[in-house]
């Protein structure tokens, strides 16, 4: 009854520090607003996915789970966050229980309130990002193969490598913990075929459909390629590759909270070093991130990002308390206390550094934060232009290097036939046959560098592009709202 009562302490704290996030929050990181659109697009036609052509760079299995919350609730903003929020707290539930298999139940329930407080899970939870219900599947994939199960936890490692690439790393890592545990190579080899049996399908698809079996993993390969190699030329080669190595272990102290982390972290290397018992959860955990670390600091082809860090810190979590522990009772009090308190301060801190404010602070916070951002001024120029906007009005929204536009097309949710995204295919194209009324420009956006366009910046109180002419109407921090100047175009206002 003891363990019961931690447990619904744990889950009923991580709802309360998840509902801010949930109402408050928009949909921008871990290209969540991206996968509600493909997610819509599927679901007025369901068929079976057709690869990369299709998908893309989002695993079909978790565009498959948004489409089915939306087919249940048609709510965009909100049934995919209901979603996320439901795995959001079965990874409370089910790290507690994971973690009482090795450690006592003191640990496990504080393993789980640094979860529930984690600012990273949190946001994660609360959008209709992907890191959620992989979370939940990891950790209930590991807490059956603790319970001497194989057939079950493969399918449910199957369906997060369908939810998130990266899943396909935890089946060989999975396999040896099976073979170390049960010293049965035929119980390992069944559980790896179970959980990679999605693989051969899906490099099939992507074959015949895209013409390149690993198409979605050469796009996040080229995609990060070219992060670190703008972070290269800003940092230079030796203190990118430091910047590589000392990335993960900072970002496991920000996403446990910095005390915890510290812990979590100091634990889970002694557990390993002495092959205790446990150990293997937390090798789990750690072995994707030294890769990470080592393809940035020595190929340097790999932009570190936190939210690969996010598994390292939760299966680094069980053994925070055995660390605390062994602190003298003076210090181990202290420490208690200091840790409480950076619980709920760091994603306080976050939080309020980031919400509805801009600067170099705020734009470090943001990808951290429990509340899923935009700068403030998107969201303004977003209110403003849907406030105004006719029926008869055609946006053309510029590209941003930041994925501003994302969230800003998103959240004006307008029909594609009334929308012209500068970073989709053959924007002069679809400019020419349905010629835009409206414009929004963004800071550092991909319309100043086009040849068709002319002072096609942010700054600018007059702009062309592909012979249309538009006029400054208000100017917000990294956007500009813009009409057409000329006759032709449509008065920025509701038509009747």
């Amino acid at each position: 009854m003891q363990e019961r009562r931690l447990e619904l302490i744990a889950l009923f704290a991580g709802l309360a520090a998840r509902l801010p996030a949930f109402f408050f929050g928009v949909e921008h990181y871990g290209d969540a607003p991206v996968r509600i659109e493909l997610a819509e697009r599927w679901l007025a036609a369901p068929h079976p996915w057709r690869g990369f052509t299709e998908a893309y760079q989002f695993g079909p299995g978790h565009l498959t789970l948004i489409a089915a919350d939306l087919a249940l609730w048609p709510a965009r903003h909100w049934s995919p966050r209901l979603f996320s929020l439901a795995c959001g707290l079965a990874s409370v539930v089910l790290l507690f229980r994971l973690a009482r298999r090795f450690v006592a139940k003191e640990a496990a329930f504080a393993a789980s309130m640094i979860l529930a407080f984690s600012p990273l899970h949190i946001q994660a939870s609360t959008t209709a990002a992907s890191e959620a219900p992989f979370c939940a599947l990891l950790l209930a994939c590991l807490l059956l193969l603790l319970s001497g199960r194989t057939i079950v936890p493969g399918i449910l490692l199957a369906c997060a490598g369908l939810v998130r690439y990266d899943g396909w790393l935890y089946v060989p890592l999975c396999g040896a913990l099976v073979y170390a545990r049960r010293r049965k190579l035929g119980d390992a080899a069944l559980f790896c075929a179970v959980a990679a049996l999605p693989v051969p399908l899906w490099l099939w698809q992507n074959h015949v459909y895209a013409g390149d079996a690993l198409a979605p993993i050469h796009h996040i390969d080229r995609d990060h390629r070219q992060l670190a190699q703008s972070a290269l030329q800003w940092l230079g080669p030796v203190r990118y590759r430091l910047y590589c190595l000392a990335y993960w272990p900072w970002a496991v102290l920000l996403i446990s909270t910095p005390v915890a982390g510290l812990f979590a972290l100091a634990g889970s290397i002694r557990r390993i070093a002495r092959r205790e018992d446990g150990w293997a959860i937390a090798a789990i955990g750690f072995v994707p991130v030294v890769y990470y670390g080592l393809r940035g600091a020595v190929f340097a082809d790999f932009r570190p990002l936190a939210r690969f860090a996010l598994m390292a810190s939760v299966l680094a979590l069980p053994f925070t308390w055995d660390a605390l522990t062994s602190l003298p009772s003076q210090a181990r009090r202290a420490m208690l206390a200091l840790g409480c308190a950076a619980l709920v301060a760091t994603p306080v801190s976050l939080a309020l550094a980031s919400y509805g404010r801009n600067g170099g602070m705020a734009e470090w916070a943001r990808p951290l934060s429990p509340v899923s951002t935009v700068p403030p001024g998107i969201r303004d120029a977003e209110k403003y232009l849907r406030a105004r906007l006719g029926s008869r009005d055609v946006v053309l929204l510029d590209s941003s290097p930041h994925y501003l536009d994302i969230p800003f097309a998103f959240e004006l949710d307008l029909p594609e036939a009334r929308l012209v995204r500068y970073r989709w295919p053959d924007p002069q194209g679809r400019a020419a046959r349905n010629p835009p009324t409206v414009a929004i420009l963004l800071y550092q956006g991909g319309l100043h560098g086009d040849p068709l366009a002319r002072g096609a910046t942010e700054e600018s109180d007059a702009f062309s592009y592909a012979g249309l002419e538009f006029c400054k109407l208000e100017r917000f921090v990294y956007a500009t709202v813009y009409r057409r100047c000329d006759s032709a175009g449509s008065a920025l206002g509701k038509s009747p």
